[in-house]
């Protein structure tokens, strides 16, 4: 299978109606943007919206539910300007509605592991 015969998937949010197809645009922005996932999680921090070299790998895996601010980082790691990161953001909304967004509860370590 070479270059012309498979499908690119754009570097847009428009039209990624999943979780996996969100993902999908948010790894063809890195790659865009010739960014790893070490530079996208450094020049997070650098802009001021820390995220971890694995919160990127989980946004363009779409390991688990991302936070909006997790998202934010990630433009921003890849440089995306602000104007600019309001499609990604309206797209985020519509496939992660609010109210079907979970947070995954942290629990305790248990005391008999010990």
């Amino acid at each position: 299978m070479n270059a012309t015969t498979t499908t690119a998937v754009p570097p847009d949010p428009t039209g990624a109606a999943t979780p996996v197809e969100f993902a999908g645009r948010l790894r063809a922005l890195m790659a865009m943007r010739r960014r790893s996932l070490d530079s996208v999680a450094k020049r997070s921090r650098d802009a001021g919206t820390p995220i971890s070299r694995a919160t990127v790998h989980n946004l363009i895996t779409a390991a688990s539910t991302p936070r909006q601010d997790s998202l934010v980082g990630f433009l921003r790691g890849c440089g995306v300007p602000p104007r600019e990161q309001i499609r990604w953001l309206i797209t985020f909304h519509k496939v992660y509605p609010e109210g079907q967004r979970t947070v995954r509860p942290r629990t305790a370590p248990d005391p008999r592991a010990c």
